[in-house]
């Protein structure tokens, strides 16, 4: 695999992570207020299509070659966007509560 395909899958591996993110608070969101049951199996499809998704982009761009620092450069994006995420929650919180 050449270091361009390489640089490219890094890259698309840490945005994925972030997406990774997004799509988890969204899940949390459509869930709160279900049953034990219905939110096992909403998170088994979840996970079944985030992992699916990852498999099909990887195998899209480079043949499906795995390696480590693929993982961990989703678990990065995931870390960075969580941070991100809070970030704009205080902001957010702070200009709603102190108009009230």
């Amino acid at each position: 695999m050449s270091v361009s395909i390489q640089l490219i899958c890094m890259v698309i591996s840490f945005i994925y992570g972030m997406l990774v993110n997004i799509l988890l608070i969204i899940n949390k969101y459509l869930t709160k207020n279900n049953n034990y049951y219905i939110n096992i199996i909403y998170n088994l499809i979840y996970t079944y299509i985030i992992v699916l998704l990852y498999v099909i982009i990887i195998y899209k761009i480079n043949k499906g070659v795995f390696h480590i620092y693929f993982h961990i450069l989703i678990l990065l994006g995931y870390l960075c966007m969580s941070k991100y995420v809070k970030f704009i929650n205080k902001k957010i919180n702070k200009i709603l509560f102190k108009n009230k």
